[in-house]
């Protein structure tokens, strides 16, 4: 006879699917796997126990007597099974400090300002991952969001971190020769380069934007290129493939050596919020209060200094 560890846990699935569809075909639709499957792990757990489970009834199944009776302890033993699975999670959230931010603006400003950061995070693993939606905060784990959306709810606090300039900029090799690459008409004939918002950063205005701004039109003002992710579209834009509207902090390293030149700076630039933001309840909002005070002292810094530091 087989003891509870030489169960395996899918054949008890599969079971349970059946017991509840009332059918193999509905049970496999349910599990994902072929009708075969469930009936072969069903089969596997009617040897290993020496009982029969389930019997034919016209196109379904129905069970045994005895395995209706040993149900809802079945039942009951995957609820326990979830509720361990969920405090094993728990207990991790609360040995971890979760941070999430869009992916340029983490690898190129927040990861590299961590080391600094370090006593504030004493105690916990930092866990950097990608932005969220902030009525999502809790119900992901998160405890401190580095985001540019307006507004929060009431049970989110909040600090500003700093203002970013979004600007067009592109390699030196695309405008040579132009008589104004300081003038709007710069980006009348160049090839365009698209942050996607559905793929990644969706931080920065689009094109569109930019030209209503500048009070000008472009017929394919939607057309090139698309990126999931500001930091490859720049390397995009250093090979000259067209011009890009990104955010001045993300561009830096590129800009300072010119790899890439601010175009059209007769246009005054557009400009993003960044904000700290962070739930006003839980084990860890004291931390995330304390957190965001330091990061923000960070950008401070960086400010005078002339971002980013």
């Amino acid at each position: 006879m087989a003891t509870l560890r030489d169960l395996p846990l899918s054949a008890l699935r599969a079971l349970v699917a059946a017991a509840r569809t009332g059918s193999l075909t509905r049970a496999a639709e349910e599990l994902g796997v072929t009708p075969g499957a469930v009936g072969h792990q069903i089969k596997q757990l009617e040897d290993g126990l020496g009982i029969k489970l389930v019997r034919r009834a016209g196109n379904g199944i129905v069970l045994t007597r005895a395995a209706e009776s040993a149900l809802p302890d079945i039942d009951r033993g995957f609820d326990a099974l979830a509720s361990g699975l969920r405090r094993l999670r728990f207990e991790r959230q609360a040995e971890t400090f979760t941070i999430c931010a869009d992916p340029s603006f983490a690898s190129l400003w927040l990861a590299p300002r961590l080391n600094r950061m370090r006593p504030a995070f004493a105690g916990f693993d930092v866990r950097i991952v990608t932005s969220i939606a902030l009525d999502a905060m809790l119900e992901e784990g998160v405890d401190l969001a580095i985001s540019y959306r307006k507004g929060a709810a009431l049970d989110l606090g909040s600090v500003d971190l700093f203002t970013e300039r979004v600007i067009p900029a592109c390699a030196p090799s695309l405008i040579q020769g132009h008589a104004r690459p300081d003038a709007a008409s710069v980006l009348d004939g160049l090839p365009l380069l698209h942050i996607d918002p559905t793929m990644g950063d969706d931080v920065y205005p689009a094109w569109r934007d930019w030209f209503a701004a500048a009070g000008r039109r472009r017929k394919d003002i939607d057309q090139g290129p698309r990126f999931g992710l500001t930091i490859v579209a720049a390397q995009a834009a250093i090979a000259g493939m067209g011009a890009l509207l990104a955010s001045e902090l993300v561009l830096h390293r590129h800009l300072q050596p010119g790899h890439l030149i601010e175009i059209a700076r007769d246009v005054p630039a557009l400009t993003i919020k960044r904000r700290l933001v962070w739930p006003l309840h839980g084990p860890k909002a004291r931390r995330a209060a304390a957190v965001a005070s330091q990061l923000a002292a960070l950008a401070d810094l960086a400010i005078e200094g002339a971002l980013p530091q």
